[in-house]
């Protein structure tokens, strides 16, 4: 590239050359003889971490960028650039400092935020670790790593860049990690080396035998895919280099930590921000509460008002100058023209002094408020979960803070099953073979006929044996077992007994399931050691017999096949076999042997009973089919731009014409207080829907045990439909169903629920289908509940979007979900809310809040978001009303001076009224009000439905918080005028002489007394921090118009406030004037509140109990106290809850 395309290259105005792959020479040395050619390495970023976002020459010009982005801080910026260049009405330090107040406090957080960031990345980047330089192991930091270099890792040690492992100290050249920091998941993992490099396993041997090149793809933030070649010369330079398929299962990720294995040597591929790491640390698009879009909107109009007073005063103040009589007294005035410029000049005048309008502290307000009530989430004990199996504690996360008052606006809540619902914790139940059913009794085997155990099988026929060997193998489970002190790893020595003693891994929790009960039945699995798996069977004689596999492939799922396979061969005679499970679906159209009938029928029995039912096949492959295979499989994995098509094609080829050996019914059950909190959230009118990969009848059944489906509820079902013609006249036959129904449309949400197979829902979700999408949503706007089954994870996340963006008016929607399948939907909702689940830590990673059970959702949004929205629509009309009331007496004064643009206000007023003398309260109220108490939340969630659809900020709701601050106004300002219109003096014997500065000084102190009091009025929670708040505003106020009072230098105003303030609350009349304008202003205010109270007095009366006197209430008794009010409104739910007690749900 010559130096004119470089330069347009890094102007940007040429995207620049790269190539298609990656390439990289292991340990920076050439495949060939280096007298050959010398070697040209690409150049790769370094090993630096940086997760800053400043740098200390950056800092002041990037924050204050980004912090004027926001338009309140633009706005009052040019405000105080104009009071700068115009003939200003008031100092420039009215504007200039509470702007920099502003900036200041958020530029403190943010460079506070930042330094620990940059402590954070020092650390990480100055780790000591060792690399292999030259012919020499070499201690180097972190952050000097280079893309080739050959890291050496010791145990407990974590990856400083994603490696490729090239070699461990196991002589299998495997090694085993944990991936916590990556994706939550704390079981142990399996990493292989390249299988000609493993026993590369010193300094010497890597420096002297290894001459590779590798070829990859570029960085990408999927943490499981990985796609690469290693071309390899052996130590005879003539032969030809060897290509070595490199994937997911041979790479080293920065992040994970080495755990039971002394060290691992690996190439590193991707460095510092290229590190999948780095990539998946990146948020996704950013979140707006719907109070915050309504925040801009009151801005806006604000802004607009503001605009328009300012002209009204110009035009005015220009018809005041026209009259005569308007200045015949006023000799000191010297005449005016209306010149344009001059004219331009007054309106921006009148802009500064009305510009107080617009509250500047309300975004830093909110930032605080919305931080510290974050923190309160996160220290809520009746949120904290210990696990019972594994001992560890999650506590409730907030990810985010900018969407605490979300939480209590959500109108639809979609959720996942199988571990959000349910425990993830699998139990094999049942099981059918060779056309016979079997059932799980306490760990023992019997048949069963027409649902009941007839007797117990005490010894595995050929069939039973060959369907539970194949369980025991068709896994990826890895064995903990107590280590053998007195033997080598080669003599370890198998039994049934020392079996009871493992410890089963497995990243899925049904292969745990399977593995377990193949093992209580007499089959069990030993684990798999330098790439063969054990097993001992029974021998038909009363013993057992040691049968050993050497695993030759591992098929993964995948979500488009929906199922998985191995391949493996029998030690004793030679024999290659493909086992494979996976769901009914994808399976019988593989299965072209077995009984498949009896899958069908056993199947759908299975799933009635609300099981999870997987089938499970198997094949014996010929030698050839075999090597065909192979090496279709090796040329699709050498091919690293269409690996994913050909392993499609390979997998294909040999996943069918399979034998069904029968299927398996494992039971999730439900989480405790599912029930509960599902009946709840529907009381507090939020649609519930269920969007799941189980089978229909598997989903309906949980969907009724978990309380989402009841007994009186009638079943549209859109099932199995192959166009969206048929789904649309499906959809249309479900709205006349409900329209022809007794009580109509207005009945018909109690009375019907509706179900969607995946087959339908990927006709009713699809971006070309605007008309049917309508119908659908109309058609679930009419129910209780949605189920949504057989769904995939991007279907799962359609269904959000559509909702989101298809209902009118614009819903609020949350999805909770606890696996990686659910991410895509959680993204995608307003409110993403993930579980820590047995599967990863994925949801909680990507979610905007995180707790452990889905119980804890119940007072996420009925308690924490009720509050959080009521706080703070509170606030922000507060913010409003305040300034209103502050500054309209500005407008007022301006009929009595003629519309010169003189302000009422002396500076300091101007300058702390929204810092200081407003500020502390209201974010206290911000923080610590309770409107309601919690007992009243629990026990009457309808309360939600009162707050829904941002009811409080409604443009009416905002017009009476304005009206009063313009009472307020009105009341303190013409009071005062009323009272010094007819008294030049004032005082005792009436010797006190008032001027502006005194009128203006009794006005202010008027409003901040009102103000306040209304806030008093707006809390129903006194408590001690609310106390604190008030004491410090007001001693406050007084210690600094103290200060101001009695420093004789004039630093803000042009006049002179000297002694002012003392000279009024000195007079008594002045303390008289304030008690009554306070009364009086404040009389419509408690008229308001009296009348608000009314409403609610008598349930107030009935479900109000005294904290006192109230039982201690855990979170289980609050939700049980909740159901039976509950199922005495509902009496068709009576049934329902007693047949679910019985049964142990």
């Amino acid at each position: 590239m010559g130096c004119f395309e470089k330069l347009l290259t890094f102007a940007g105005l040429k995207r620049p050359v790269v190539s298609e792959f990656r390439t990289i020479y292991v340990n920076h040395k050439p495949l060939g003889s280096s007298r050959d050619q010398p070697l040209i390495e690409e150049k790769y970023p370094s090993n630096r971490i940086i997760t800053s976002r400043y740098t200390i020459l950056s800092f002041p010009v990037k924050n204050l960028l980004e912090q004027f982005t926001r338009v309140a801080n633009f706005y009052f910026l040019i405000v105080a650039v104009l009071q700068l260049v115009i003939d200003t009405p008031v100092s420039p330090a009215t504007s200039i400092i509470p702007l920099v107040f502003v900036l200041g406090v958020t530029a403190v957080k943010q460079a506070y935020e930042d330094f620990l960031r940059h402590r954070a990345d020092d650390r990480v980047n100055n780790t000591p670790v060792h690399v292999i330089s030259g012919d020499s192991m070499a201690r180097i930091k972190a952050h000097e790593i280079r893309v080739g270099d050959v890291v050496r890792v010791h145990k407990n040690e974590s990856f400083p860049c994603d490696l490729i492992l090239l070699a461990s100290s196991e002589e299998s050249g495997e090694c085993s990690i944990t991936t916590a920091n990556l994706d939550g998941e704390t079981n142990l993992k399996t990493v292989y080396s390249v299988e000609e490099t493993k026993r590369l396993q010193t300094v010497e041997a890597v420096c002297r035998q290894l001459r590779a090149k590798i070829s990859c793809e570029h960085p990408t933030s999927d943490l499981y895919k990985f796609k690469g070649n290693m071309l390899l010369r052996r130590q005879r330079r003539s032969e030809k280099p060897e290509k070595v398929p490199l994937s997911a299962k041979n790479m080293l990720l920065r992040g994970a930590v080495l755990r039971n294995t002394e060290f691992v040597q690996g190439v590193a591929i991707y460095t510092g921000q290229e590190t999948k790491m780095q990539l998946n640390s990146q948020r996704g698009r950013s979140k707006k509460s719907v109070v915050e879009k309504r925040l801009d909107r009151f801005l806006l109009c604000f802004m607009v008002f503001l605009l328009v007073e300012s002209a009204f005063c110009t035009v005015m103040k220009w018809v005041y100058v026209s009259v005569d009589a308007g200045i015949s007294g006023a000799w000191y005035l010297p005449s005016e023209s209306a010149q344009p410029w001059r004219v331009v000049q007054d309106f921006l005048g009148f802009v500064v002094l009305f510009n107080y309008l617009i509250p500047i502290s309300l975004y830093v307000t909110i930032e605080l408020q919305k931080f510290l009530g974050s923190i309160f989430f996160e220290f809520d004990l009746e949120m904290y979960f210990e696990d019972p199996e594994t001992g560890e504690k999650f506590r409730a996360k907030a990810n985010t803070s900018d969407l605490n008052e979300e939480l209590g606006q959500v109108q639809y809540l979609f959720s996942d099953k199988t571990g959000t619902l349910t425990e993830n914790r699998m139990t094999f139940r049942m099981c059918s073979i060779n056309g016979n059913t079997y059932c799980d009794v306490d760990g023992q085997l019997w048949l069963t006929e027409e649902g009941a155990a007839t007797h117990q099988c005490q010894q595995l026929n050929e069939v039973e044996l060959k369907f539970f060997t194949v369980l025991a193998l068709c896994h990826t489970v890895r064995v903990e077992r107590q280590k053998s002190f007195d033997r080598q790893p080669q003599q370890q020595v198998f039994s049934v007994e020392t079996a009871a003693d493992y410890v089963y891994q497995a990243s899925s929790p049904d292969e745990k399931a399977f593995v377990e009960a193949a093992r209580n039945y007499g089959v069990t699995f030993h684990g798999t050691e330098n790439g063969v798996s054990s097993v001992t069977v029974p021998d038909g004689h009363g013993g057992f017999v040691l049968q050993q596999y050497r695993v030759l492939q591992v098929l993964e799922f995948d979500s488009d096949r929906k199922c998985m396979s191995v391949i493996l061969q029998r030690y004793t005679d030679g024999s290659y076999w493909l086992l494979t499970k996976g769901a009914e679906t994808s399976m019988l159209e593989k299965c072209s042997h077995g009984d498949r009938d009896a899958v069908v029928k056993h199947s759908g029995d299975f799933a009635v009973e609300g099981l999870r039912v997987l089938v499970i096949a198997c094949k014996e492959l010929s030698p050839a089919l075999y090597q065909q295979m192979a090496a279709q499989l090796l040329a699709a994995n050498q091919d690293v731009a269409n690996r994913e098509a050909l392993t499609v094609e390979a997998y294909r080829v040999v996943e069918r014409d399979l034998e069904a050996l029968g299927l398996t019914a494992i039971e999730d059950e439900l989480q405790t207080g599912v029930r509960e909190t599902i009946t709840d959230l529907r009381a507090a009118g939020i649609q519930v829907w269920i969007l799941t990969g189980d089978k229909r009848e598997t989903a309906e059944n949980i969907s009724l045990s978990a309380g989402h489906f009841d007994d009186t509820m009638q079943r549209i079902r859109i099932v199995e439909q192959q166009s969206q013609a048929g789904c649309l006249a499906e959809v249309r036959r479900g709205r006349e169903e409900i329209s022809a129904g007794d009580g109509g449309y207005q009945q018909a949400g109690r009375r019907y629920c509706l179900v969607v197979d995946g087959q339908s829902l990927q006709f009713l979700v699809a971006e070309n289908s605007a008309e049917l999408k309508a119908e659908f949503l109309a058609l679930c706007q009419l129910t209780s509940a949605v189920l949504c089954c057989r769904c995939t994870p991007l279907q799962k996340a359609r269904v959000v979007a559509m909702v989101r963006n298809g209902v009118e008016p614009k819903p609020v929607t949350c999805a909770i979900g606890d696996g990686a399948n659910d991410v895509s939907m959680i993204r995608e909702a307003h409110v993403g809310v993930g579980l820590y689940g047995k599967e990863g830590r994925a949801a909680a990673l990507n979610s905007d809040y995180a707790f452990a059970r889905f119980q804890f959702l119940r007072k996420a949004l009925l308690f924490h978001g009720h509050l959080y929205y009521v706080r703070l629509a509170t606030l922000v009309q507060y913010f409003f009303y305040k300034n209103v009331a502050f500054i309209t007496a500005e407008l007022f004064y301006a009929f009595h001076s003629g519309f010169s643009a003189q302000s009422l206000y002396d500076t300091i007023y101007l300058t702390i009224y929204n810092m200081t003398m407003t500020s502390l309260p209201i974010l206290l109220f911000g923080i610590f009000e309770q409107h309601v108490h919690r007992y009243r939340l629990y026990q009457e969630p309808e309360l939600y439905i009162t707050i829904a659809s941002n009811r409080l900020l409604w443009w009416r709701d905002l017009l009476i918080w304005c009206a009063l601050g313009l009472w307020h106004s009105v009341c303190c300002h013409y009071g005062v005028v009323a009272v010094l219109a007819v008294n030049d003096q004032m005082g005792i014997n009436a010797t006190f002489n008032y001027g502006v500065f005194e009128f203006g000084a009794l006005v202010v102190q008027c409003v901040m007394i009102c103000v306040t009091l209304r806030l008093v009025l707006v809390t129903y929670s006194i408590n001690v921090p609310t106390l604190i708040g008030l004491v410090v505003t007001v001693v406050g106020f007084i210690l600094v118009m103290s200060v101001y009072n009695i420093i004789g230098v004039n630093f803000f105003a042009f006049n002179n406030f000297l002694w002012v303030y003392f000279d009024i609350n000195k007079q008594p009349v002045s303390w008289l004037i304030m008690l009554v304008l306070t009364a009086v202003s404040l009389t419509p205010d408690l008229l308001l509140k009296c009348l608000h109270d009314s409403r609610n007095k008598a349930s107030m009366k009935e479900l109000q109990v005294p904290e006192a006197d109230m039982p201690e209430q855990t979170e289980a008794v609050a939700m049980t106290t909740t159901r039976r009010r509950l199922l005495v409104c509902q009496p068709g739910l009576k049934r329902l809850e007693t047949g679910h007690a019985a049964s142990g749900l």
